[in-house]
């Protein structure tokens, strides 16, 4: 944790348009290189913590997860600048080393880690981080391996996300809280505004030394894990994970008032109210900008409508989760993670108690059979103030 030092804003984004390992290698210390080199991240001799996003045992193809050949890279570059590179992270549910090998098996990363000789840390441990500069966190429940490394390199995937909007640099360090343990953070900050309130105190208390966004293959629609893939070509970097996030807001033209953390971060004064093309290294953002990406389905809201009004009309507009008895493989991996505690199975598919429900969307993120789908009631009776999918970027 780097806590006082001054973090650059400036972000790099290099074209690549496939994963193949040398393009991708490439590509990264092209981007490194224009926000001064990987020394000025990583020291010789200091244990660096590559934190990828493992979000479930997902194939690389299906962009649900950081791709092998950016981890590939990213390693070689830490090497190269004389640091040691280790490899952990850790989804929602249970946390133990077999389920942990699983993932990485799966997602492509145990072999990379095999054939680069890298050691896999398993976020098993937790330790209680005191954080008192936190808005709404005051302290954490980290992995203990962050008593062991120097630094994090985040390694990021270009997501949407349906209970944040877009999971990018800022969203992926919850993966420092171990498992199961990341459900009390979901149950005590229920809405999207105090759960991204966490996510930037989170960012705030790990400071991670660099972010490097694998943008290649994205997912929108309803991300993270039940998306669409999109060709998008990048590779992003910055050392301040909120200017990448708000870079990464920029492109796919979301807006802002939909993804918490960039507001939030807009309104701590920790980036600037509007992203800057002075902030980008190399090149103008229209240069990069991603034409058809779809945001998360969401309501909407018509304008001087009372706040009351929202709040009161909240649970009708809400999507709530929905399972397929055709889909569900009956495998309980949402119930474990469930922060409410409201589901159970039945015969045939779990069973959701609607009033114990808090609309995480946990289950849907975790679901490895897609068998999860987000839906609202009618509301066509509410004079049509929602619309039945996301934004599409101009």
């Amino acid at each position: 944790m780097n806590a006082g030092a001054e973090r650059s804003r400036k972000v790099s984004a290099v074209r690549c348009s496939g994963y193949d390992s040398a393009s991708v290698e490439r590509a990264m210390r092209k981007g490194i290189d224009a926000l001064g080199g990987a020394r000025r991240f990583v020291a010789p001799s200091e244990t660096i913590l590559l934190k990828p996003n493992l979000l479930s045992p997902k194939d690389p193809d299906e962009a649900v997860t950081t791709h092998p050949a950016v981890l590939r890279a990213a390693i070689h570059i830490v090497r190269d600048a004389g640091g040691v590179p280790v490899v952990g992270d850790s989804p929602g549910g249970r946390s133990t080393e077999r389920i942990l090998w699983n993932l990485t098996e799966r997602t492509g990363i145990a072999r990379v880690c095999e054939e680069e000789h890298v050691e896999i840390v398993p976020f098993i441990e937790a330790e209680k981080v005191p954080f008192p500069e936190g808005v709404v966190a005051k302290s954490f429940e980290l992995t203990t391996v962050l008593k062991r490394v120097d630094g994090v390199i985040s390694l990021a995937k270009m997501k949407t996300h349906t209970f944040t909007g877009l999971t990018g640099a800022v969203k992926n360090l919850f993966g420092l809280i171990p498992g199961i343990r990341k459900a009390g953070y979901h149950l005590r900050m229920q809405t999207p505004e105090t759960f991204s309130a966490m996510l930037v105190d989170l960012a705030e208390c790990v400071r991670p030394r660099l972010t490097i966004m694998d943008a290649i293959v994205a997912m929108h629609g309803d991300g993270p894990a039940a998306g669409m893939k999109m060709d998008v070509g990048l590779i992003i970097s910055g050392e301040d994970p909120h200017s990448l996030d708000a870079f990464f807001a920029e492109i796919v033209g979301a807006d802002i008032s939909c993804v918490h953390t960039v507001r939030i971060a807009m309104e701590r004064g920790l980036i600037p109210p509007t992203f800057m093309a002075s902030d980008l290294v190399d090149g103008a953002l229209s240069d990069f900008k991603v034409r058809g990406f779809m945001m998360p389905s969401a309501p909407r809201y018509l304008l001087g409508v009372p706040r009351l009004f929202f709040r009161a009309a909240g649970d009708a507009m809400a999507r709530k989760p929905y399972f397929s008895k055709k889909n569900c493989t009956k495998c309980g991996r949402c119930i474990e993670a469930c922060p409410a505690d409201a589901l159970r199975m039945d015969s045939r598919s779990p069973h959701i108690d609607r009033k114990l429900c808090i609309r995480c969307y946990c289950c849907q993120e975790l679901c490895l059979s897609n068998a999860v789908s987000l839906s609202r009631r009618p509301i066509r009776t509410l004079a049509g103030l929602a619309i039945p999918r996301g934004k599409r970027s101009s």
